[in-house]
């Protein structure tokens, strides 16, 4: 997954990863994912979904109090935050996008119902079919992150030959 994920992504990830380690758990959980999405302003989740209006949990640029965070490695993710992250994966393949963005980590988080960051977004009314809807809309806003690998573009064109009925 780590390899389709876009920069921003993977900077929320880090966000994650860093606030996790700034309150001393053992795991990263869904909410420290959904931190990680709100921490930068300008993240594609943040620009469509205005999520620091809802949350206001930005507590400042971690790098600046764990500068050796990446040397450290991280704590592993808890059960919830795997589905999240599994739940990413499908939904980017479903919209038939190869970059993982952030928007797409939301919509994975959305998806794990049972989480409490499902339910925070769950109680400002972002859904999964919500978070869907606005992904599939602005996907032509969506900056260019290089190119799809050829493998990724057949296996997405029998990917919906298939899901049409028909064979290649």
């Amino acid at each position: 997954m780590f390899k389709r994920c876009t920069e921003p992504a993977r900077r929320s990830i880090f966000f994650a990863l860093a606030r996790t380690r700034f309150c001393d758990r053992p795991e990263i959980t869904p909410v420290d994912l959904l931190a990680g999405l709100i921490w930068e302003e300008n993240s594609r989740a943040q620009t469509l979904f205005n999520l620091r209006d809802y949350f206001p949990l930005y507590q400042g640029c971690p790098w600046k109090c764990t500068p050796d965070l990446k040397a450290l490695g991280g704590p592993p993710l808890d059960g919830d935050s795997k589905l999240c992250l599994g739940w990413t994966t499908l939904e980017a393949d479903h919209l038939g996008d190869y970059w993982i963005d952030t928007e797409h980590l939301l919509l994975g988080i959305a998806r794990t119902r049972d989480c409490e960051a499902a339910q925070y977004l769950a109680m400002i009314g972002l859904t999964p079919d919500i978070i869907r809807q606005a992904v599939q809309d602005n996907k032509l806003s969506r900056p260019a992150f290089g190119p799809v690998p050829l493998w990724w573009r057949i296996k997405s064109r029998v990917g919906r030959l298939s899901l049409l009925g028909q064979t290649p």
